[in-house]
């Protein structure tokens, strides 16, 4: 995003002009800020590694297409999120399936599919997904993903590798896991797997759980497995406000130094650290409103549109559209949403009056993927700029679509 005479662009279209033509609220995403962004990890890997995108983080299936096409893998975390990444025509030996509930179905599929790999998150898992293969008579690549007990100091909402979370493997399931993957024609054990958390600053914390689920995925080797793959995860952070954000760079180089005299491939899973920048939101304000000493500025986008303020209390930088020429205040902003909670921003020094359109930064992941029609609002549209051109990606819901299923 940058400024000209006073303008916002995305890319090299003025933010004012897609705001009267598609209205607002509404997301936007640079597609040359996904690209810089993939490549950032890209061109630091080696031939044999994967970055595998966290499906999660946006899973727009033009986002996904845009991906795929620069040759990058995907992490999903449902059978949905498979099944999007297969219409975006993604690789299927570039896809791992991760998270801890996976379902018959969704399993079955994951088979069917021939992806990657399945991570396995516990011996009930492992039981079902070695019943399932068995069912189809299929052999299965499969990842141990790990539970490193390292604590990240991030929002405890998206703490993952804490010996409290329900994510990952304690070493007594790990051994469990080998005995009984030796035995059974139907799983290989080929990977070892971890993701700590996210909006992770200090690279040093994926480090050490590499180092962690090295050391198990050479005493895996050392029972017989054939491994080929170490999974590190993503969780690097960006900079919403004044955090440090990761590099890939440093962790990549850092990583490679690290297993230089092995003959392990690595799997990177980077989502925020792809997408977060490359979003905005676009809203518009409805009213100012005194309220004793405080000031709000009402808006038309809401914690439906943009649960993370309400959620974790993020932080999003706010911009104007185009300069005004009126006194700078303080506002609070708050949305339509009949919550108390529904505020999106607090203490924000803008120029702004009623009709002006403002926008939130760095909302590409986790944005519109966690977005709800609480109040029976509807979903904003979705569009993608590429130079000079804006492309809807995914159209503004109407009411017929908000009561489809009930009708």
């Amino acid at each position: 995003m940058k400024t000209i005479d006073g303008q916002l662009f995305v890319e090299n279209i003025p933010v004012i002009e897609l705001a009267k033509e598609y209205g607002s609220p509404l997301f936007i995403y640079s597609s040359k800020e996904i690209e810089n962004n993939f490549l950032n990890y890209k061109n630091e890997i080696r031939d044999k590694d994967l970055v595998c995108y966290a499906v999660k983080a946006n899973s727009n299936i033009h986002i996904l297409k845009l991906l795929s096409h620069l040759g990058s893998g995907f992490d999903v975390v449902s059978g949905n999120e498979l099944q999007r990444c297969l219409l975006a025509g993604a690789d299927r030996k570039k896809i791992v399936f991760s998270g801890v509930a996976k379902s018959h179905e969704e399993i079955k599929l994951a088979i069917e599919s021939d992806i990657l790999s399945i991570n396995i998150e516990s011996v009930g898992e492992f039981q079902r997904i070695a019943a399932i293969a068995k069912e189809l008579n299929k052999t299965v690549n499969c990842a141990l993903r790990i539970n490193p007990d390292i604590k990240i100091g991030s929002h405890k909402y998206i703490e993952t590798g804490s010996k409290t979370s329900k994510f990952g493997l304690d070493k007594e399931s790990v051994s469990k896991i080998s005995e009984l993957s030796k035995s059974n024609e139907h799983i290989n054990i080929k990977a070892v797997a971890c993701h700590i958390g996210s909006q992770i600053s200090d690279e040093n914390l994926i480090l050490k759980s590499l180092i962690y689920i090295k050391e198990i995925a050479d005493q895996l080797k050392g029972e017989g497995h054939e491994l080929n793959f170490l999974d590190i995860g993503g969780g690097l952070g960006i900079q919403y406000k004044d955090e440090e954000k990761g590099d890939p760079k440093i962790l990549i180089s850092e990583v490679k130094t690290l297993l230089k005299e092995t003959d392990y491939q690595v799997i990177v899973e980077p989502g925020r650290s792809i997408v977060g920048t490359s979003g905005i939101l676009l809203t518009k304000v409805e009213y100012i409103k005194e309220a004793g000493e405080k000031k709000f500025a009402i808006i038309d986008a809401g914690m439906n549109d943009l649960i993370r303020p309400s959620l974790y209390e993020a932080w999003h930088k706010v911009r104007e559209v185009e300069e005004g020429d009126v006194e700078s205040e303080t506002y609070d902003l708050a949305g339509p949403v009949c919550e108390t909670g529904d505020i999106l921003a607090r203490d924000r020094s803008l120029k702004i009056q009623p009709n002006d359109y403002l926008v939130f930064m760095d909302v590409g992941a986790y944005g519109s993927v966690m977005s709800s029609n609480y109040n029976s609002r509807l979903k904003p549209a979705e569009l993608l700029v590429t130079k000079d051109v804006a492309k809807v990606i995914k159209r503004k819901e109407n009411f017929e679509d908000l009561i489809a299923l009930e009708s």
